[in-house]
């Protein structure tokens, strides 16, 4: 089974895992092990990064621009049960359909959480384990659960960075960049 994992993969690369999708853009990078649901009704834009075991339930739609970077386990889910004025109990049939955006240049953390509805504006930094139930504006550096901006982007260096062409996984792929460590004194 490994072998033919491989040979699979040699042979088509990540378009196994992607060629449902409602669109795809280029340089993507999908980690094998994510899992799509309703992937016809998910687009991914250019330069996207997908990390590991990542789940997105794409029923209401998933919108992810150009440029964003997701770690590892994060979950986006774009619909929910109807439990006020449902029928039933705890909830009844109707599923409510809230698409998620995800605008450029989003970062977000490992084991985050987008629920129905949200909109994470361009820029925006998700910290890992936040659980983001409401959408907010660009640049806005989020964590918690429930997700509360905590701090903002330096948007002067953003639009900077943005007219200079400066997007992480474009320049990695193109230069081969590789990562440097640098160790941060806590005083």
């Amino acid at each position: 089974m490994v072998i033919l994992r491989k040979m699979l993969k040699k042979l088509f690369g990540n378009k196994i895992i992607i060629y449902k999708l409602a669109s795809v853009g280029k340089k993507v990078e999908i980690d094998r092990s994510v899992y799509f649901a309703y992937p016809e009704r998910i687009k991914i834009g250019n330069y996207v990064h997908i990390e590991g075991r990542v789940f997105c339930e794409g029923k209401g739609g998933i919108d992810i621009d150009d440029y964003v970077i997701i770690a590892p386990e994060v979950v986006m889910l774009s619909s929910m049960h109807r439990f006020k004025g449902a029928q039933m109990l705890p909830y009844d049939e109707v599923d409510l359909l809230k698409p998620i955006t995800i605008e450029r240049c989003v970062w977000i953390g490992m084991r985050a959480m987008i629920l129905p509805g949200v909109t994470l504006g361009e820029g925006c930094i998700v910290g890992a384990a936040a659980v983001v139930t409401k959408s907010f504006p660009p640049g806005s550096i989020l964590a918690g659960n429930p997700a509360v901006a905590v701090g903002q982007r330096d948007m002067i260096q953003y639009r900077r960075l943005i007219s200079e062409s400066k997007f992480y996984l474009k320049l990695k792929q193109e230069l081969n960049l590789k990562k440097k460590e640098y160790k941060e004194s806590l005083g």
